[in-house]
This record gives C-alpha cells, sequence and structure tokens, in this order.
C-alpha cells in the first residue's frame, strides 16, 4: 500500500513580526520519485529553488496531485497564548484540513498536538531535512510568509521586513531603535516588550 504521509512544519516562530504560517502537507512517497526536484529543509535552499519549487507545488494542487493546508498563527493569539500553544493548535488545524484515515503523520520539532495523539503521529527534530513531505511544508510555508512580508512592506517600509521577514536583523532592530514600533510588531516578544516598557 503506498500510504500517504501528512509533513507538517511552520515558518515565523522568531520573526518580531505578524503571523506564523503553518503549514501540513499531504502526499505519498512515490510522489517525490516523480517530483524533479530534490527537496530539502527550506532554509538550506536558496530563494530562487524555493520559489521554484512553491509553484510546481501549488500547480500540482490546483491539479488536485497533491493537497496542502496553510494556516495563520495570527499576532494576537501569540500575544494572548504564547508562541507554542499558537503554533500547537494551528499545527492541529492544518493538520485535520486534509486529514483520511490510515495517514501517517510527521511534525518537525518535539511537540505533538494534545487531541491528536491517538492518531499515527511522530515529531521528529529536524524533520524537514529528513521526510521529503515535512520539507515541502517547510518550503510552501516559508515562500508563503516571504510573501506576506513583502506586502506588509509595501504598507511600512522603514523596517526592511522584504529582506529580514520580520526577524530581528541589525537593519531590523536599529529601524526599531530609532523609530519606534509598528502596529504589527509582536508586543510580547523581546526586544520589542522591552522597548514598550522604556517609553
Amino acid at each position: 500500500m503506498n500510504r500517504n504521509i501528512i509533513g507538517v512544519d511552520e515558518v515565523g516562530r522568531g520573526s518580531l513580526v505578524g503571523s506564523a504560517i503553518i503549514c501540513a502537507f499531504r502526499s505519498t512517497d512515490e510522489f517525490f520519485q516523480k517530483f524533479p526536484y530534490a527537496l530539502r529543509d527550506s532554509k538550506k535552499l536558496s530563494k530562487r529553488k524555493r520559489e521554484i519549487i512553491y509553484e510546481e507545488l501549488k500547480d500540482l494542487k490546483r491539479k488536485k496531485l497533491i493537497n496542502y493546508s496553510i494556516i495563520f498563527g495570527k499576532k494576537k493569539t501569540i500575544e494572548k497564548y504564547n508562541i507554542h500553544k499558537t503554533v500547537l493548535w494551528c499545527m492541529g488545524a492544518a493538520i485535520r484540513d486534509i486529514y483520511q484515515n490510515s495517514d501517517k503523520i510527521i511534525i518537525d520539532g518535539v511537540f505533538i498536538p494534545e487531541d491528536l495523539k491517538k492518531l499515527d503521529i511522530e515529531a521528529v527534530i529536524k524533520a524537514d531535512d529528513k521526510f521529503p513531505q515535512v520539507s515541502a511544508a517547510s518550503i510552501i510555508a516559508k515562500c508563503f510568509r516571504d510573501e506576506l512580508m513583502a506586502k506588509l512592506h509595501k504598507y511600512d517600509n522603514r523596517f526592511f521586513w522584504d529582506k529580514n521577514a520580520g526577524y530581528p536583523t541589525k537593519n531590523h532592530l536599529g529601524s526599531i531603535k530609532n523609530l519606534g514600533i509598528s502596529p504589527f510588531h509582536r508586543i510580547t516578544y523581546q526586544p520589542i516588550s522591552q522597548f514598550i516598557n522604556k517609553l
């Protein structure tokens, strides 16, 4: 039996800005034997290579040859409940969107959503470099979030989000120090909360 595997990953946990993006990707292993690109952790691929793979996967989803679900871990939820709980809830939602009986689920990391522990599910450290379904989820989440941050940069270009995706780079932190924070910054994150406390 050529079993379907759901791979799950998130992007944006360490960003200071906006939503985290969680993706669950469903396919068989056989699918990747015919896929024209070798998949790895999205961070180990060039931006151009990620985008090529992302466009290919979007096209295959439109043709219903694969399936995936993208869920937003929204800024307000992160601020209210913390990033860990938000990501786990969103992982559960993304999995339930596409899960079918007999699917195997592999999550990148060490934690499993509590309500899914009765399923055939496993959390694996660095799964995004070991299982192609998790690699695909990582690439989709990364490209999708990068697109969102590029759009956000057009709305407010003071923080270089098209380059840093909201992560605490030197330019980003320098802009925060000089210009203050935006409504899109996660106020419970350091150094954002530290900056607010100094006001």
